[in-house]
């Protein structure tokens, strides 16, 4: 059973009162409110967080070994079986590429390279989309600096996606007027992965330097 007022005050005097009254203290506050934030915390995801940027790692773990598996894989393993250099592993190509290409492959292996360009490829620009994205919003670049470079991964997809269907095109008709557009798409895609590439070094080493800054002048969440 626990004490009452008076007994409280015989034993301890006016200490008890004096701390019952008493206001809470700058610090207490201080306190208080760092412990609220640190709840909130709890419940949602800080961008600028380790645990939150994790995604962004798997994201692009997941990206460059979706590439990899395409481009040292199977984009290979279809250039073995024709017998030529697939047209989309070159910078640039001809009437002539495409005509050897599928003079020297057996219609199977078209078809089945074709549906390749209509399904599993185009996993490719989806999940690079997605994450270079996702590092554009985690950046904290200002509106305008944003509204530079979201166009670039939104444009690789796009011309990646158009790039399959015009090499479609051009090898269902080799001779056709298609092949030079097939080949504009497949050398502009190369182009926007180079500069999705100094894209990303750029996001993450300004980065880096932001994290830099905050913790020299105190300001990340682990020194408050």
């Amino acid at each position: 059973m626990g004490l009452s007022k008076s007994q409280k005050k015989r034993l301890y005097g006016d200490k008890a009162q004096l701390e019952a009254t008493t206001p809470p203290t700058r610090t207490t506050a201080k306190m208080s409110a760092a412990d609220s934030r640190y709840r909130q915390g709890e419940l949602y995801a800080d961008p600028t967080k380790s645990s939150s940027n994790m995604y962004l790692v798997v994201g692009f773990i997941v990206s460059f070994s979706l590439i990899a598996y395409n481009y040292l894989w199977v984009l290979p393993q279809f250039s073995h079986f024709a017998g030529n250099t697939v047209p989309e592993l070159l910078f640039s190509f001809g009437r002539d590429e495409i005509e050897a290409f599928a003079g020297s492959t057996d219609p199977d292996y078209i078809a089945q390279y074709a549906t390749y360009h209509l399904s599993a490829a185009l996993i490719v620009p989806f999940v690079c989309l997605l994450t270079w994205t996702g590092m554009i919003f985690a950046s904290h670049l200002s509106l305008r600096e944003r509204s530079l470079h979201l166009p670039l991964p939104v444009l690789f997809a796009i011309i990646y996606g158009t790039g399959n269907l015009a090499l479609n095109a051009a090898l269902a008709n080799p001779a056709g007027s298609v092949v030079g557009i097939a080949s504009a798409l497949i050398s502009a895609r190369w182009a926007l992965f180079i500069l999705l590439l100094a894209q990303l070094a750029y996001l993450c080493l300004r980065l880096v330097r932001g994290k830099v800054d905050a913790f020299t002048r105190g300001e990340l969440p682990e020194q408050q």
